[in-house]
């Protein structure tokens, strides 16, 4: 567990790592219609088919939810790491990932930056995404990390929030590879350690 944060006044945020015991409440906001990937929010067949995935082996599906960094093999650049994380309140609130290669602020093409989140639609507008966020970044520090890329759509006004109250400035506009051609991003950088 990561340590605790306050969101709303007496709402405690801590960041879980993903676990057989607390898995009834990712499930119950995929049956919910919630998903994991902001990209994928409202495609029914996405949710079904993870809520079935998850129904038919919990372990399997939980150890395929857990990414063991070992994206590449052999030379070249270092293997992509994931630190997956869910958001908790005393209940399920979401999900936050940190992903980074050892040595190097770079990332990828196909990866949109260095952290990716979403909170199920009943605890948004609480704070829960903020305070995840300037958690995930505490712990980005204590992994060595300088500067993060953060990205979010454009007409996202509320992620644009989230990142600018844990200290983004805004570097750039345009479109990312990880999405379609049409969809302008915000680029931000974020420093650990200088949210307010």
């Amino acid at each position: 567990m990561i340590s605790a944060e306050t969101a709303k006044p007496g709402t405690r945020i801590v960041l879980l790592p993903p676990d057989l015991e607390n898995l009834s409440g990712f499930e119950a906001a995929l049956a919910a219609g919630w998903s994991p990937d902001p990209r994928r929010a409202g495609d029914e067949a996405y949710v079904h088919g993870e809520l079935q995935r998850l129904r038919q082996d919990r372990s399997r599906f939980l150890d395929d939810l857990i990414p063991d960094g070992r994206r590449r093999a052999g030379s070249g650049p270092p293997p992509l790491t994931t630190r997956l994380f869910w958001i908790w309140d005393g209940e399920f609130c979401g999900s936050i990932s940190l992903r980074f290669q050892a040595g190097t602020e770079e990332l990828p093409p196909e990866v949109s930056g260095h952290v990716g989140y979403s909170v199920v639609p009943w605890k948004q507008r609480n704070g829960h995404a903020t305070a995840a966020l300037r958690l995930l970044l505490a712990l980005a520090a204590k992994e060595g990390l300088d500067r993060l890329v953060i990205l979010c759509n454009e007409d996202n006004d509320a992620s644009r929030r989230v990142i600018e109250r844990n200290g983004g400035e805004l570097f750039m506009r345009g479109p990312h590879p990880s999405d379609r051609p049409d969809q302008i991003k915000l680029y931000f950088w974020v420093r650990p350690g200088t949210a307010g």
